[in-house]
Parts: C-alpha cells; structure tokens; sequence
C-alpha cells in the first residue's frame, strides 16, 4: 500500500481526517470537505474572499491534478469553502483510500491511519498540513497568559482518540512541541460547573505556539501569512527577553483540584472516561493512550505509596 502512499495522497488523507465526510452508493463515492472560516481578527488578512481564493488556486488545482476533474467547490460566504470530490466506486484511488482510511468514513471517527505513522517524516508532514489546512487556525486572539501566540488544531468533539495521535506525530516524530491539548470535557471546558445550559462538550484543541507550527505551516496561503506574521511577533518577544514558552511535553504533572462537575457520566463521553472524574488534561491525555502521560501518571501514584510507606 505503501508504494500508492505519495505526499499528494497523504496531504489529502489529511484533508479527510481534518474535516471529510464520506458517502458511499453502489456505484460512486463521494467525499465532502469543509474548510470553516476563522476569522484571524488580523488587521489585512480578514476577507472572506482571501480565504476562498487561497484555496481555488492552492489545494483544489492539487487535487484535480490527484484525482481528476470531478472536483466541485462551493462556498457559504464569511462562513465556509466546501470541496466535493466524486469517483467511481472501482476506481483504483478510492480502493487505495479505502485501505488507508481503514473502512472509516467521518472525521467523527478517522484515526492516524497506520501507513502514516509508518512513513517518512516528509509523508507525516504533508499529512498534517492536510489535516491544519481544514481544521487548524491561526488568530490573533489564540494567545497565552504572557501574549504568545498560538495554532488550535481542533477535533471534533466526537473523537477522542485523534488529539493523542496527532501529539504523537507533532513531537515524537517531527520535535513540534505541543503546549497543551484542550480536551471537551466538562471538567476542563466548564470547571467551576456554571454553565451546565451551554454546552461543555466543545471540540478539543491542541495548541502549538506559533515560531514552533512554522515546522508544519499551511498550504492555505490566508493561513501561512498569519502564521508567519504572528510567528514573527513570537520570536521578537523571545529577543526583548522573555523566556520561551516552548518545551517537549514529558508527561507533566502539575494540577489544580477541581470540583466534581454534574455531567461527568454523561452518555456524549466515551466509555472509557465516562464516571471519572479529571483534574488536568494530561490525566485525559493519559486514559486516552498518551504513554508519556501514562508514565508520568504511574510515577505520581509510585511517590504518592512511597510517601505512605514511610509515614506508616
């Protein structure tokens, strides 16, 4: 499978995972895309018609040039670009697809495909330009308690299993440290348990400061221009002598207690986090797969017995 796994194949399985909706007749497939507007609050850089341009002449000639001319676009004006894509259902890239995808059909459930994670380092990049070109954003008002900026790579609430994968990718193999990973949870979306009437089930986030995304960027030239110029703004901060805020995650253990939220078992959570409650999202990170999360956990509950040991 591999030999039909090229950048072009890969920043479009990015694509699809990022934001592709995959709808199936007996005789067709077809793949819908959407690429939502994130207003970046940068004086310059807010048209609409910027965003839409920057997509008719960077992702859709690459993808006609991929998979032919059945290529459709349509927009909602101020709010999003879509891409629609439409093949035969025998056609040689949908059956290719088909195997990297493993037979997921919605970014509700797509995964890392194994193939990715598996490949050079150039073919895991491509993969996540794809998938930031769809569902990453950079804005002016993405910033930390010191004012450095940051990208939001957002997961759909429905996945849980995405954001550990794709920190993995992010750090492990490519060394782009990741700040944190926001994840919709009610403990961490609505802590002091007050606003049980709006929604605490948001997408989860991870953020990566600005200078380091530049590693990754984006095809969509909208995009790359805020990333570079609020990149610009990081590094200048960095030369006025504030500390850089960047650093490899190695688990992390530093939390606050919160109180117990109401929603907590609430059915929208998956199985395996339903009933628990979380102080800090490396502890999510942790009960979602994340080894370094994992280890730095079973560290603290080794102290935690040692410290008992001794005062018994």
């Amino acid at each position: 499978m591999r030999d039909y796994l090229d950048e072009d194949v890969a920043y479009f399985v990015g694509l699809l995972v990022g934001r592709g909706e995959i709808a199936e007749t007996q005789d067709r497939w077809i793949a819908v895309i959407e690429f939502p507007f994130v207003r970046p609050n940068l004086e310059g850089f807010d048209r609409f018609a910027d965003f839409l341009s920057s997509i008719v002449t960077t992702v859709l000639p690459r993808l006609k040039a991929l998979l032919g001319e059945r290529i459709d676009l349509s927009c909602i004006p101020e709010k999003r670009v879509a891409i629609t894509v439409e093949l035969p259902a025998r056609h040689l890239a949908v059956r290719n697809l088909r195997l990297i995808l493993e037979g997921r059909q919605s970014h509700r459930e797509f995964t890392v495909p194994e193939v990715i994670t598996q490949s050079n380092d150039e073919i895991v990049r491509e993969f996540l330009r794809g998938f930031a070109d769809v569902a990453g954003n950079i804005r002016r008002s993405n910033y930390d308690r010191n004012g450095f900026h940051r990208v939001y790579l957002d997961v759909l609430n429905a996945n849980w299993t995405l954001p550990v994968q794709l920190c993995q990718l992010l750090q492990q193999r490519l060394k782009v440290p990741v700040h944190e990973i926001l994840w919709g949870h009610p403990n961490l979306r609505d802590p002091q348990a007050n606003h049980l009437e709006q929604s605490p089930f948001r997408e989860h986030q991870l953020r990566v400061y600005a200078h380091d995304f530049l590693q990754v960027g984006f095809y969509i030239r909208h995009k790359q221009e805020v990333l570079e110029e609020l990149a610009a703004e990081n590094k200048q901060r960095i030369q006025q002598g504030m500390s850089d805020p960047s650093s490899p995650c190695e688990g992390i253990r530093r939390f606050r207690f919160k109180k117990r939220h109401p929603l907590e078992s609430d059915e929208r959570l998956p199985e395996h986090l339903r009933g628990r409650h979380f102080d800090a999202y490396w502890q999510i990170c942790a009960a979602c797969g994340c080894p370094l999360a994992s280890k730095a956990l079973s560290e603290m509950k080794r102290q935690r017995r040692l410290v008992n040991d001794e005062g018994t």
